[in-house]
């Protein structure tokens, strides 16, 4: 299965099946999907290192995140149309969870993704939450209202 046909282009409406290919030939060119955000192929590296380092901790918690906590994660990220954000940081939550968190100073903008549960997102100030919402499925794109005050 490979993962560079349109179907998986964030711009669907833009893309012609039989048209430029999504990925350079040359590997000294940057993807155009990372070059439009930077800051996305850092956060898919960590999501996939957070899943490869997760184990269950006896006493502590299950820290093993699934594929579909995954799939939910990249579609979460996908979703966000800034170009400019921090790299975020991303943690194993126990019960299979991932946490997402962009922070610059004292403001930063939390995501929490459960499997089954769905995903909660929250805007911080001084570790003070100002705003909080659970996202349904078609509601990721809500990640933008939460990101434009933190973007500025």
């Amino acid at each position: 299965m490979s993962l560079f046909c349109p179907e998986n282009c964030a711009y669907l409406d833009r893309v012609a099946p039989h048209g430029d290919a999504l990925w350079t030939d040359s590997v000294f060119e940057v993807p155009r999907m990372v070059d439009k955000r930077p800051w996305l192929a850092h956060a898919f590296t960590e999501l996939l290192q957070v899943q490869r380092n997760s184990e269950e901790a006896p006493g502590i918690g299950d820290f093993r995140v699934t594929d579909d906590t995954l799939n939910m994660a990249g579609r979460v990220l996908g979703s966000i149309k800034y170009r400019f954000l921090p790299n975020p940081s991303l943690f194993a939550l126990s019960g299979g969870g991932i946490q997402i968190i962009w922070s610059s100073g004292a403001d930063s903008v939390e995501v929490s993704i459960f499997p089954g549960e769905g995903v909660g997102v929250a805007r911080l100030a001084d570790d003070v939450p100002i705003k909080a919402k659970d996202l349904g499925l078609a509601e990721y794109g809500q990640m933008n209202d939460f990101l434009a005050d933190f973007v500025g």
